[in-house]
């Protein structure tokens, strides 16, 4: 196993720490190492370097889930789950979310991935007739569209008919 400097790990840390664009994967191929390497690198110089707290540890009160998950059935929590997704909440923000609210009741990411494939898959036909519906009537695809004006040749979305 090789034993790494202090000096490389420091270095290694200052470049996931820089906030550089590239300075990760530069510093990476400079050392001979992985990305995450480098991360972890940064993690473990991170946690060397926080005070050490010598204040009594804080006691942990369970909270307990709020009275009224009875009304929170399972339809209700796919329900959410699925447009908490649309909404463009990840997976594991909603299994957060769900925690809070239900406890140790509140249902995997894994399954709430399942919820959002399921219902994706029976919105299918609609979304295709919406589609179908709507490509005519687009005039403008991108945001960069409308900032630049359009007239941006080497675009796809620059095309006019």
């Amino acid at each position: 196993m090789n034993t790494l400097s202090l000096r490389t790990v420091v270095r290694n840390a200052a470049a996931v720490f820089s906030g550089c664009y590239g300075a990760v994967t530069r510093r990476a191929e400079q050392a001979g190492c992985s990305r995450q390497t480098l991360y972890q690198h940064a993690r473990l110089l991170e946690r060397r370097l926080q005070p050490q707290d010598t204040a009594p540890a804080a006691v942990e009160v369970p909270i307990a889930a709020p009275a009224q998950v009875a009304r929170l059935d399972q339809p209700t929590r796919r329900r959410l789950a699925v447009t908490a997704f649309a909404m463009g909440i990840s997976t594991r923000q909603i299994e957060d979310l769900l925690r809070v609210i239900l406890g140790e009741e509140g249902p995997d990411h894994a399954t709430i991935g399942r919820w959002v494939a399921d219902a994706a898959h029976s919105a299918r036909p609609v979304l295709k007739a919406i589609d179908a519906a709507c490509v005519p009537k687009v005039g403008t695809l991108a945001v960069d569209e409308i900032f630049f004006g359009g007239g941006r040749l080497w675009s796809g979305s620059s095309r006019r008919v």
